[in-house]
């Protein structure tokens, strides 16, 4: 998800005066934040004008100040975009390493049962770790491993013919493991590191928009009061709520791994609302589907066919699993979401 490629300057957040209210949801979705603060802040310059002088909120707050309240948005909509890829690179590097390990755990195994068969390390080898097991599991079985490695390694003297030390497939040999193994470790734990930094991201961005939505409130309210009915400064008046018009139905779908293509197939049903814009294909790359950390994957025009999308996204290894909903999105901006699936890579 690239950054908002713009270059307005960055001024300092708002000083003493500034509306601070607690954060809630708004109406508005975080994806047309800045669309919504563009429209308010094309209308206010036509208010000003119109009236001969500037209107001013509480607080001293004019239209000066929604411009640098807009810049602030626009730089932690931009670090909360950032913070959301890493999050998504974190966990695929984190997908490719597991995945590495586990087929290593599968050949160690292996190669002791065929090396030492019927000996105290063949009864004492580690389970294969699901994919989606924690951290935490992962290092208690890679550690059993690392210990019965060491233990073959000290074997002496060496019986005859014995493959001590002991190197799997590739010549891949403990110590190679041992990194391996402490890669993924550091690969758990910076997961939750960027969980941790985009979810602040996220509350920051929010945090910048909330006021701004209440002083789009307090504007539609002061030029109600400033101009007659039929007015049409009013006709034109920025919405803060959706648009009238109803909520579409959502459409069904279904997911699976294609082993032909390597991708996620999504195939849904088709919307009959006449009102269709756009299908838009919506993700999540952590362990469940979040409707504030979606992200839009593809879309398709109204009458596209067939219905479904294709995709690799996030789906880097063995044991990769994304989350999918399907949007039904109407000219009016009003839209559905599917309920979600999810498509776990073999």
């Amino acid at each position: 998800m690239p950054p908002v490629d713009e270059e307005d300057p960055i001024p300092d957040p708002p000083g003493p005066g500034a509306l601070v209210i607690k954060v809630q949801p708004t109406p508005i979705p975080p994806r047309r934040y800045l669309q919504k603060t563009d429209e308010f802040l094309a209308h206010w310059p036509l208010v000003n004008t119109s009236l001969a002088s500037a209107l001013i909120l509480t607080g001293n707050y004019a239209v000066a100040d929604l411009t640098s309240n807009r810049a602030s948005l626009l730089t932690q909509i931009n670090a909360e975009v950032a913070a959301e890829n890493a999050l998504q690179a974190a966990i695929q590097d984190r997908d490719l390493k597991r995945a590495a390990i586990r087929e290593r755990i599968r050949q160690f195994n292996q190669a002791v049962r065929g090396f030492f068969p019927n000996s105290t390390y063949s009864k004492q080898l580690p389970a294969i770790p699901r994919v989606n097991d924690p951290g935490g599991v992962y290092q208690k079985l890679m550690q059993e491993m690392n210990d019965i490695w060491t233990q073959i390694n000290a074997i002496s003297p060496v019986p005859l013919g014995a493959p001590i030390p002991l190197v799997l497939t590739g010549t891949y040999n403990k110590l190679a493991f041992v990194a391996d193994m402490n890669a993924l470790l550091a690969a758990f734990t910076t997961i939750e590191t960027n969980q941790t930094l985009a979810e602040t991201a996220r509350l920051t961005r929010d945090g910048i928009w909330a006021p701004m939505y209440e002083r789009m409130k307090q504007y539609r309210l002061a030029v109600q009061g400033r101009f007659a009915a039929g007015s049409p400064l009013l006709l034109s008046l920025p919405t803060i709520t959706p648009p009238a018009g109803h909520t579409p139905a959502p459409v069904n779908l279904s997911a699976l791994w294609d082993a032909g293509l390597s991708k996620a197939v999504i195939t849904f049903t088709a919307s009959v609302d006449p009102g269709l814009a756009t299908y838009e294909l919506r993700a999540c790359f952590g362990s469940s589907y979040k409707t504030d950390q979606e992200q839009v994957l593809d879309s398709l025009a109204a009458g596209s066919s067939p219905l479904q999308f294709v995709t690799d996204e996030g789906l880097v290894a063995s044991g990769s699993k994304v989350f999918y909903k399907v949007y039904v999105v109407l000219g009016t901006g009003n839209e559905k979401g599917s309920r979600s699936v999810s498509v776990t890579r073999p």
